[in-house]
């Protein structure tokens, strides 16, 4: 898929703007707070994943007219023609024609990835921020993945409430158990194909780095006999320390280069690839399954590549033949292959 059109009033510090978008490679370029971020989160929006912020609906509203309406709204084509429009009122309301459509409806429809700049943690960060480069993904290639996953989350936690006050943890236990088997089993298909993406990106990554989903388990074969062992034998831990130890919610992407963990042997510039791939792996793996090119956001993706990472990266991107809107701050691209955006001040003009 790709974006032909949008046009955005009363969004964060964005003037109101009608713009028209090709195919290919598209380079947002400012100084820092001029709204190349706030113009990828508009895109965020309209593509069914909400604020990048993790912020409260009501601030993407105007800075400079918090009482003016804020709308969205967006024209897609490629594998389908789409026509996408957004309200920003005490919720996001989207709609294709005249219908309302959830969230978990329209990511499919117009399948998006975004690279930001703490996505270096995706190497050197928590296991929490690997899980959720994965269940982006699972949410991508299996419709109803944040449903159970929301489901499997409510259910723990009714569990480690049942665990500090002593109760019978029986009920949690079958609520949860085929949760997590379902989670483990989307999981491990997704990381297969992320598996399979990095070979696509060959140039970006030395030969050698491999991923593993390490699960929050035993490790057996049998996916729902895995989660009631794991728990069985857990039993003595999961009193003493209040919570449960085993399941999705401990499950971990393992990222290696010649059976060391890359976030100790890579350069700074180095773990950054390795982010960067991780994210362009889960677009493959998006075209390989769904049968559609996801369009890429990339916010500050060159800072910190020397000019080879930033030759092998925009090689990479160009060989996709994906849509991509990628910002930067540095005026250090004169052979961007694509169009070229100047952003200041909220206002978006081309050249």
């Amino acid at each position: 898929m790709k974006i032909t059109l949008t046009q955005w009033e009363g969004f964060r510090n964005l003037k109101p703007r009608r713009l028209e978008w090709a195919e290919g490679l598209h380079l947002l370029l400012g100084p820092n707070g001029s709204g190349k971020t706030n113009i990828l989160e508009a895109f965020h929006v309209l593509t069914g994943w909400g604020s990048l912020r993790g912020e409260r609906t009501a601030d993407l509203r105007s800075w400079t007219e918090p009482g003016r309406g804020t709308f969205l709204s967006a024209a897609f084509d490629g594998e389908d023609s789409l026509e996408v429009k957004v309200g920003i009122g005490a919720r996001i309301v989207a709609k294709k024609g005249g219908s309302s459509l959830r969230s978990s409806q329209l990511r499919p429809l117009v399948p998006s990835l975004i690279f930001l700049p703490n996505d270096l943690s995706l190497v050197e960060g928590s296991p929490a921020t690997r899980r959720r480069l994965i269940d982006r993904l699972c949410a991508l290639l299996f419709p109803v993945y944040a449903l159970r996953l929301h489901e499997y989350g409510r259910a723990l936690r009714q569990r480690n409430a049942s665990i500090r006050m002593g109760r019978n943890l029986a009920a949690t236990a079958r609520v949860m158990a085929p949760l997590a088997a379902w989670i483990w089993a989307c999981r491990l298909t997704a990381v297969d194909l992320i598996r399979n993406g990095l070979e696509e990106g060959e140039g970006l990554l030395p030969p050698g780095v491999t991923l593993e989903l390490k699960r929050g388990g035993r490790g057996l074969e049998d996916l729902h006999l895995d989660f009631w062992e794991s728990l069985e034998a857990s039993q003595k831990q999961e009193r003493a320390t209040g919570v449960c130890p085993v399941g999705p919610h401990r499950d971990d992407l393992v990222i290696r280069f010649q059976e060391r963990d890359v976030a100790r042997c890579f350069s700074r510039g180095y773990r950054r690839r390795v982010a960067i791939a991780l994210l362009l792996s889960s677009g493959w793996a998006v075209e390989r399954k769904m049968r559609r090119k996801p369009v890429l956001f990339l916010d500050e993706v060159m800072a910190e590549l020397d000019h080879e990472g930033r030759e092998r990266l925009i090689a990479v991107l160009l060989r996709t033949g994906w849509q991509v809107f990628a910002t930067t701050a540095e005026a250090c691209t004169p052979d961007w292959p694509g169009r070229v955006w100047s952003v200041n001040g909220g206002r978006v003009d081309e050249g």
